[in-house]
C-alpha cells in the first residue's frame, strides 16, 4: 500500500511519519477494519490526526518495501499485516454504487482572491481520487453538475436507484473567506484564509439522507503569490491547497466507515425460467457462489412509489458474472413465479 505527505518546513523525517500513517490508514481500510482517526474537529477547524483502529484489531507486522522523496513529497510503499479478531460485515467485500455530484462553489463571491473560479471543478477530480484510494466500500462515477439537496426529493431518489445508484454524494464550499492579515505593512500581504465544505451523503434506496457533515479548516495565504489556478499541483502543494486536500481526504474516509458495512443492492432486470439478471456484476464485487436474497416489491394501485418489501423464502445463488451483470439461479422455475422485473436483490444483507 502506498501513502504521500508533504514536506513541511524541510521536515523530512515527520513527513515520512505521516506518508507511512496515511498507507497504513488506507491498508486498515482496505483491510475492512473500522479506523477512529483523531482528525476531529476543534473550534470548527480541521486539526491534525492520529490513526488508531478499533480494540479487537491490531497490526502485526509493517515491512518498508521503498521510499522516495521528490517535489515537496515523500512516498512510501509498504506491506502491512492488520488482523481483525471481529467477524466482518457481510458487505465488505462489496462496492456500492456512488453517484459524486460535482462539489457547488457556494462561495463564489471570495473565490476572486487566487481566482478560484474553477476550485468546484477541481475540488471534486480530488475528491474522486481519494475516494477510490481511500473508500474501497464503493464504487464511484461523477456527473458534472452539482445537485442541492432540496432536489433530492423521493421520485429523484427513486430514478437514481433505478439507475443503479446507491448513494449520492452532495457537497458545497460554503467558505473562502479571508481573515486577519498575518503580516506586518513592509511584508508580502499574508492572511488567515477560511475554507468550509458542507456534505451530505443520500441513501437513495431508502430516500433518506444518511451522513451529513461541515468541514472547516484554515491556513496562511499570500495575497501576492502568483497561483496558477486550483487546477495546478503548485495550488494544492500551497498551505491553503493542502489544508483543503485533508478537508477532502477526511470526506472520504468517513464515506467508508459509513458504507463498508452495508448490503449491496441490485434489482432484477431479466427473468427467464430458473434464472434471473440483475443489474450488479464483479465492478461491485459479485463473485461466482455469492449468495442473494429476493426481496419482493409491492406496489399499491393508485400511489407513486414503495410501499411495502415482503421478503421472499428464495436463496439465489450466482452463476454467470459480467463487469456490470450477473445471473443468479434457483432450484426450482415455480420459485421464481412471484418475481418481477425491479424487484430488489439483496446480497449477503440480512439486515433488512
Amino acid at each position: 500500500m502506498t501513502g504521500q505527505a508533504a514536506i513541511e518546513q524541510g521536515d523530512v523525517s515527520a513527513a515520512k511519519q505521516a506518508a507511512i500513517a496515511d498507507a497504513l490508514e488506507r491498508a486498515a481500510l482496505f483491510a475492512g477494519v473500522r479506523v477512529t482517526s483523531q482528525q476531529q474537529l476543534v473550534a470548527g477547524v480541521m486539526q491534525q490526526h492520529q490513526l488508531s483502529l478499533d480494540s479487537s484489531s491490531e497490526i502485526r507486522e509493517i515491512r518498508l518495501l521503498r521510499e522516495n522523496i521528490g517535489g515537496d513529497f515523500v512516498t512510501v510503499t509498504l506491506q502491512a499485516e492488520i488482523l481483525s479478531q471481529q467477524q466482518s460485515c457481510s458487505g465488505i467485500q462489496q462496492k456500492k454504487p456512488l453517484l459524486l455530484a460535482q462539489v457547488e462553489l457556494g462561495a463564489r463571491r471570495d473565490a476572486v482572491h487566487g481566482q478560484l473560479f474553477e476550485l468546484d471543478k477541481n475540488a471534486t477530480a480530488q475528491l474522486s481520487r481519494h475516494l477510490q484510494d481511500y473508500s474501497p466500500a464503493v464504487d464511484v462515477s461523477t456527473v458534472d453538475y452539482s445537485i442541492q439537496p432540496a432536489l433530492m426529493t423521493d421520485s429523484i431518489n427513486r430514478q437514481l436507484f433505478s439507475d443503479g445508484q446507491q448513494f449520492v454524494l452532495v457537497s458545497q464550499i460554503t467558505d473562502l473567506s479571508l481573515g486577519k492579515r498575518t503580516s506586518r505593512f513592509w511584508q508580502d500581504e499574508r492572511f488567515e484564509r477560511y475554507f468550509a465544505l458542507d456534505v451530505s451523503l443520500y441513501d437513495v434506496f431508502n430516500q433518506q439522507r444518511v451522513f451529513q457533515q461541515q468541514y472547516r479548516t484554515q491556513a496562511l495565504w499570500n495575497n501576492e503569490l502568483s497561483v496558477a489556478g486550483s487546477h495546478s499541483q503548485q495550488f494544492w502543494q500551497q498551505p491553503f491547497g493542502q489544508k483543503i486536500d485533508t478537508i477532502l481526504k477526511a470526506v472520504a474516509k468517513d464515506v467508508q466507515q459509513y458504507t463498508q458495512c452495508q448490503g449491496l443492492l441490485a434489482q432484477v432486470s431479466h427473468i427467464d425460467q430458473h434464472q434471473i439478471a440483475i443489474n450488479k456484476g464483479s465492478r461491485q464485487g459479485l463473485q461466482l457462489g455469492d449468495s442473494v436474497t429476493v426481496m419482493q416489491i409491492q406496489r399499491f394501485a393508485g400511489k407513486d412509489g414503495l410501499e411495502k418489501l415482503h421478503k421472499s423464502p428464495v436463496t439465489l445463488k450466482i452463476t454467470e458474472v459480467s463487469t456490470d451483470n450477473a445471473w443468479a439461479s434457483a432450484s426450482s422455475p415455480t420459485l421464481l413465479s412471484h418475481l418481477q422485473i425491479g424487484d430488489l436483490i439483496s446480497i449477503n444483507n440480512s439486515a433488512i
